[in-house]
């Protein structure tokens, strides 16, 4: 899962918070932009890599969520060079690597596969980059290169057939934009700590920054309900198949886009789905075991957690 906060308070800095939703952690993945100073531990996570699929008559979609921790050397290696001085840079020994693996395969039109790992410090979430790679009908690569108050972006994809044997980083630049953020946006007054969305009575309205513009995003916790569940969960080679009703907690999303109406607005998307979407978690373990949207091409999907390794 991969949005970003943007909330108000003295300024903006950046957050990444794990795919969790419900928790003693919020949503997200590398994209927020916070204020608060908080710890970022991905060992009290039960998991460290999850598999979804869904399909229907229209199509098939399957994604793969890994975490890992990077030495910090390594990851500053991965960083894309850029021209305003003040980019974020890894704060300590670790950085926190999320990789987003989605195959996306209609019936009608050519296979999608978009391949994102987006780079973030564990001390205080400060996330750095997100790189997106998209195969299929389209190629290119995009960079997204975070600085305190904006985010630097770059467009890369092969000029030939020649070019598509070599690795993105030999392909042709074609695009470098600068995105800021603004300090005062009237539709982004919040203040936002690390809060359990499923204990909030009322909706939260958080500021997302997507490929090019801010989003208004509403986070609103549906309560319990009792859902079907069928995936295998453990540690490699001792895996055990879970096939039972299990009660969830539902969280909603909805964005609408705060640009000005003059523009032309980009539709939100998050794994693939656009617009309105959901997000099912297991009340016991916090796993997320359901997201639930519209794929264009596709239609309504559930996309269902496939395994879980701990």
């Amino acid at each position: 899962m991969e949005f970003a906060l943007i909330v108000r308070k003295k300024g903006f800095a950046c957050m990444c918070l794990a795919l969790i939703l419900i928790g003693s952690l919020s949503a997200n993945l590398c994209r927020a932009q916070i204020s608060y100073s908080i710890q970022f531990d991905p060992a009290k996570l039960p998991w460290h890599r999850l598999s979804f699929k869904a399909d229907n008559f229209f199509g098939k979609v399957s994604t793969v969520v890994q975490l890992a921790a990077l030495p910090a050397g390594e990851a500053a290696g991965l960083l894309l060079a850029v021209p305003q001085p003040d980019a974020l840079q890894p704060s300590g020994a670790t950085v926190i690597s999320i990789t987003i693996d989605s195959n996306i395969n209609p019936l009608i039109g050519p296979q999608e596969i978009l391949n994102t790992q987006s780079l973030c410090n564990p001390n205080g979430g400060a996330a750095l980059q997100r790189l997106r790679l998209r195969q299929g009908g389209k190629i290119w690569q995009k960079s997204y290169r975070f600085l305190p108050n904006g985010v630097y972006h770059q467009r890369k994809k092969p000029t030939n057939e020649k070019q598509l044997n070599l690795p993105p980083n030999q392909w042709k630049t074609f695009e470098r934009r600068w995105y800021q953020y603004s300090r005062s946006h009237p539709e982004c007054p919040a203040v936002l700590s690390v809060v359990d969305i499923a204990g909030q009575k009322d909706p939260l309205n958080l500021c997302v920054f997507d490929k090019k513009q801010l989003h208004r995003l509403t986070v609103t916790a549906g309560g319990t309900q009792r859902l079907k569940v069928n995936y295998l969960e453990g540690s490699p080679g001792e895996q055990i198949r879970r096939q039972s009703t299990i009660e969830v907690s539902k969280v909603s999303f909805q964005p609408h886009p705060l640009d000005p109406e003059d523009k032309k607005l980009e539709e939100f998307s998050f794994l693939g789905l656009q617009g309105d979407f959901a997000i099912y978690v297991a009340g016991a373990t916090r796993i997320p075991v359901q997201v639930s949207g519209q794929i264009p091409g596709i239609g309504k999907l559930d996309i269902r957690l496939d395994e879980v390794d701990f």
